[in-house]
């Protein structure tokens, strides 16, 4: 009775991964019909004339290596799972392209470990976090993330004509933005006068793909892939 036992366990198992090998091989073979519905949504602003390998990189090793990896790990014959199809898009991806010496604000920055508790608030770690892709626009967060990071800054020789103390105090947090751009790539001069702030509606419309209110000329051009 035992041993029939293991062996009506070994079909069982032996079913489920035919099953799972069937149904990953037929969604592959039938990946080219259903083309339209694996699209995740436009590309952002200024993405448009990018193709879809230059940021998902294909997983190493083949299908049938990566199957056999995945069913390995499965059934507890290996450690580890492996990444099936493609890999997932990281920092790196985007920084092959928009990588700049001058950026006030770069992502390896917030790795740093005295600002693990704004990592908890904001992950400003990652790129995507505010540039999310497939979503048709140029920036996919709001105007008040500054506050995650500045709501103690104290300036000794403040320039403006309201201090940023006030505006913190006052929460008035979109004026960053019409003041600040925050990857410090736009050629700009930064007021001195909050009337001359760029209103908050023009940072929006430019957070939707509409042109920059900051400036037109950039320190650093984002690099081509091709």
């Amino acid at each position: 009775m035992k041993m029939w036992g293991k062996h009506r366990k070994r079909q069982w198992i032996g079913f489920y991964c035919g099953a799972y090998l069937a149904a990953v091989l037929t969604i592959i073979g039938l990946s080219g019909l259903f083309m339209h519905f694996n699209e995740k949504g436009p590309m952002n602003a200024g993405h448009e004339n990018i193709l879809c390998d230059d940021c998902h990189q294909k997983a190493p090793g083949t299908i049938r290596q990566q199957l056999q990896a995945r069913v390995g790990y499965l059934l507890k014959a290996r450690k580890t799972d492996v990444v099936f199809g493609h890999l997932p898009v990281s920092n790196q991806d985007c920084l092959v392209c928009h990588e700049r010496p001058n950026d006030p604000h770069p992502v390896y920055r917030f790795i740093e470990p005295r600002f693990a508790e704004t990592r908890k608030k904001i992950q400003a770690q990652y790129c995507a976090t505010c540039h999310q892709e497939h979503r048709g626009e140029r920036i996919t967060n709001d105007t008040q993330f500054c506050r995650h990071c500045h709501e103690r800054l104290v300036l000794k020789n403040d320039p403006l004509d309201i201090s940023h103390a006030q505006l913190i105090e006052d929460e008035k947090w979109p004026t960053c933005l019409g003041c600040h751009d925050y990857h410090g790539n736009h050629v700009y001069q930064i007021p001195r006068e909050t009337t001359k702030m760029i209103p908050e509606l023009e940072v929006i419309r430019y957070f939707k793909g509409f042109p920059t209110p900051y400036s037109k000329d950039k320190k650093h051009e984002p690099k081509k892939r091709r």
